[in-house]
């Protein structure tokens, strides 16, 4: 496929972003009805097992929602950046926490308690259609995400993840490394050292500048062109 095939492909696989007013809403209700709460790197939201009793916001930080596999070991699912909302299905649906909330850097969260986050859900209109928006976006980004680990190969998921981490700056995308080499690997469905060949790989042909906690995409625009 060539080069503005694979990178229409890429804007369709990555982040479904809610509109200005979706945003709004859901700030406004938690800021205006939650309780602010800061975690320190590495602190629990909640837990695999908890039951949920309340819903909760990313106001700053970064939050990765994991789950444990059979051998004990964690995998990453999902990041919630500033803005996004976390720990509402469990809610919605009564059952326990399937998958647990730990803080990747020091983080903000407002927590929502479930009474009163169903109550809003059922008698806030705006709310409600917030929610099915959000539920709606997820679910397509899901599914883009499921497309993408069984179609493409482990160098493009791993370009794709990258860039769903960076912030574009000046020609570039900038990745704050807040995963190891191995939850990223469980992110993308391959073993840690091939994500760390692939790494060394891109750094050796100028694609990108690595160092341990920082990644940089060197012209974005043509990246998959030289994948």
């Amino acid at each position: 496929m060539g080069e503005r095939g694979d990178q229409q492909d890429f804007q369709e696989t990555g982040d479904f972003q809610d509109t200005d007013d979706v945003k709004e809403t859901v700030a406004n209700l938690f800021r205006e009805h939650g309780t602010v709460r800061t975690y320190r790197k590495h602190e629990f939201v909640f837990q695999e097992n908890d039951p949920p009793s309340a819903a909760h916001y990313v106001e700053t930080g970064l939050i990765k929602i994991s789950q444990s596999s059979q051998e004990g070991q964690g995998i990453t699912l999902f990041l919630r950046y500033p803005g996004e909302m976390f720990g509402n299905a469990e809610l919605l649906t009564r059952i326990l926490r399937r998958r647990y909330a730990q803080c990747l850097t020091e983080s903000q969260v407002i927590t929502l308690d479930a009474r009163l986050f169903q109550e809003l859900a059922r008698s806030n209109s705006a709310f409600s259609y917030a929610l099915a928006v959000i539920t709606a976006r997820r679910l397509l980004q899901t599914q883009n995400m499921v497309e993408t680990l069984i179609s493409r190969p482990v160098a493009w998921r791993l370009a794709w993840f990258l860039m769903q981490m960076g912030r574009e700056q000046n020609d570039q995308i900038e990745v704050q490394l807040q995963l190891s080499h191995e939850e990223i690997s469980y992110v993308i469905g391959c073993s840690r050292q091939t994500v760390t060949e692939i790494l060394n790989k891109w750094r050796e042909k100028a694609l990108i500048t690595y160092t341990k906690k920082q990644i940089v995409i060197h012209h974005p625009s043509r990246f998959f062109s030289v994948l």
